[in-house]
């Protein structure tokens, strides 16, 4: 082909067809960028304040105008933001972007290193004391949050709150509620002996007093480690302290 002058002047033809097509679209797009840039970037749903903070710091970061700015770029960078669980990214015309950001909602802490959403996954956050506590194997997370969910509604008629969740290594299952007390559901028929442990529960503790805690991996009772009551001296004592 290099001995063919006519080849050549066709190849020459053809890459300065290409280097003018590349031009002209490089001019248009910069063009089209200063005729139709952004001209108001709404931000919705942020409803974390480090959410909200870390987006408007995004903001002036946006490269690009209503027809060249890469979507999907835009939708990963706000989706890296903290707390955030979705970015849904949309262009208004004729030069609105709309971003409406989904925040996690934290239901517990997971292992005491992150936080656990109602969903079942995992994300970065620093637990704080009031949140329930879960503890169990990588893999468990969307289990142990229904599960979480499941528990709850057993033992809220008796107005108690799990506190902490706790999945060994063998998959034994542990709770402990508000008040202190630890219940042992074992590695089956979890929902029928939490229901079971809540139908004898308040009656056990109005004979014999505070039971902290309890085992009901047996199947036709249960064992409970029962807190002696004060007897009368030390009632007395009580009573001269207060």
């Amino acid at each position: 082909m290099w001995d063919n002058p006519r080849a050549l002047n066709r190849l020459t033809r053809l890459i300065l067809a290409a280097t003018l097509l590349f031009a002209l679209w490089t001019a248009g797009r910069t063009a089209l960028d200063a005729w139709f840039p952004f001209r108001q970037i709404t931000i919705t749903g942020a409803a974390h304040a480090e959410t909200l903070e870390a987006a408007h710091a995004l903001v002036p970061k946006l490269r690009g105008g209503f027809f060249s700015m890469d979507l999907a770029s835009v939708h990963d960078d706000f989706g890296r933001l903290p707390w955030v669980r979705n970015a849904d990214v949309r262009r208004l015309w004729p030069g609105r972007l709309v971003v409406h950001l989904e925040n996690h909602r934290a239901a517990a802490s997971w292992n005491d290193r992150a936080l656990l959403n109602v969903y079942g996954e995992v994300f970065a956050g620093t637990p704080w004391r009031s949140l329930p506590r879960f503890y169990a194997p990588e893999g468990m997370q969307k289990e142990v949050a229904r599960r979480y969910a499941e528990f709850a509604g057993i033992v809220a008629p008796l107005d108690l709150r799990v506190e902490q969740l706790v999945v060994s290594t063998r998959q034994s299952w542990r709770i402990r509620l508000s008040g202190g007390v630890s219940v042992e559901l074992g590695r089956e028929k979890l929902h029928e002996r939490l229901r079971r442990f809540t139908d004898f529960y308040p009656r056990a503790v109005a004979a014999v007093g505070p039971i902290p805690r309890v085992d009901m991996r047996y199947p036709n009772g249960f064992a409970g480690e029962v807190q002696p009551r004060p007897g009368p001296s030390q009632q007395a004592r009580q009573a001269g302290q207060a």
